[in-house]
């Protein structure tokens, strides 16, 4: 009799265990959702070496915050063009020195403004 019930107390736990990891995991069905960012493009020029000149597509956000564009499309290349952007931060910085200094970004969507 006891080991039933010590069986059936067991099962009991299990089968909590298990609603509660179904319960707390997220749908994947369920989608990023983005909001589009006001933003400037802009040409930034700077220094590749003692005698050259190198220049970066670079995104400014309407906070002042600029982001180095490195995947910018064709269509969106042109100065001082205003675009609506979904972007994700890569964490990263270019690696000529000494660049542009700004944080690279992968552009998700852009499109006139």
């Amino acid at each position: 009799m006891l080991r039933i019930l010590s069986s059936l107390s067991y099962l009991f736990l299990l089968l909590i265990s298990s609603l509660l990891l179904f319960a707390c995991q997220k749908s994947s069905s369920e989608e990023l959702i983005l909001t589009d960012n006001p933003a400037v493009v802009q040409t930034w020029r700077y220094p590749c070496g003692p005698a050259c000149d190198a220049a970066a597509w670079v995104l400014v956000m309407e906070n002042g915050i600029a982001y180095e564009a490195i995947n910018l499309p064709a269509d969106f290349q042109r100065d001082e063009q205003p675009v609506l952007v979904q972007f994700q931060k890569t964490g990263q910085k270019n690696s000529l020195n000494p660049g542009t200094g700004l944080e690279i970004i992968s552009i998700l969507k852009i499109r006139p403004r």
